[in-house]
C-alpha cells in the first residue's frame, strides 16, 4: 500500500504567526496530533505537534513547582507572560521528515518508529500534499 492511498488530503496548517492557544484550539477541534507549518510562500518550514506542545506545559509545571518551594522567583509568572504570547515559529521542530506519495506504508511506519514522530507531511514537487498520522498507519494494521 502506498502513501497516497492513506494520506489525508484535506491539510490543516499553520504558520510561523499563529499563537499557541490557536493552535491549541486547532488541534482539539480537528482532533489531530501535529500540524505542518508553512510559510507566506505556502513552503513547508516546520512542524508542531502535541509533543512540542507538552513539552512548552512541562516547563511551566517545573517552575510552578519550584516556586513552591523557593518562592518570589517570579519565573513561572514570567513563563505564563510570555506562552501567552507565543507563536509557533518560536516552538516548531524545522528538522521536519517528509515522505512522497509513493512511498510505501511501511516506510512511514518504519520513520515513525525511528524518529518517534507521529505526523509527516507527504510532498511532491516540493509542495505539500497531504499529511499522514500514526492513527491512520494503526488503521491499516489493527
Amino acid at each position: 500500500m502506498k502513501v497516497k492511498d492513506i494520506m489525508a488530503k484535506d491539510i490543516i496548517t499553520v504558520t510561523p504567526e499563529t499563537t499557541l492557544k490557536e493552535l491549541a484550539g486547532i488541534i482539539k477541534k480537528k482532533k489531530i496530533h501535529g500540524v505542518p507549518v508553512l510559510d507566506q510562500n505556502g513552503e513547508l518550514v516546520g512542524i508542531m505537534t502535541v509533543s512540542d506542545m507538552l513539552g512548552i506545559l512541562k516547563g511551566l509545571v517545573y517552575w510552578g513547582e519550584l516556586e513552591k518551594i523557593k518562592p518570589g522567583l517570579g519565573i513561572k509568572d514570567a513563563l505564563m507572560k510570555e506562552k501567552e504570547n507565543a507563536v509557533v515559529g518560536q516552538n516548531m521542530s524545522k528538522a521536519v521528515r517528509t515522505i512522497k506519495e509513493d512511498d510505501s506504508v511501511e516506510k512511514v511506519l518504519e520513520l515513525m518508529c525511528k524518529h518517534n514522530v507521529h505526523t509527516i507531511p507527504v510532498v511532491k514537487e516540493g509542495k505539500i500534499v497531504g499529511v499522514v498520522g500514526a492513527s491512520d498507519i494503526i488503521e491499516i494494521f489493527v
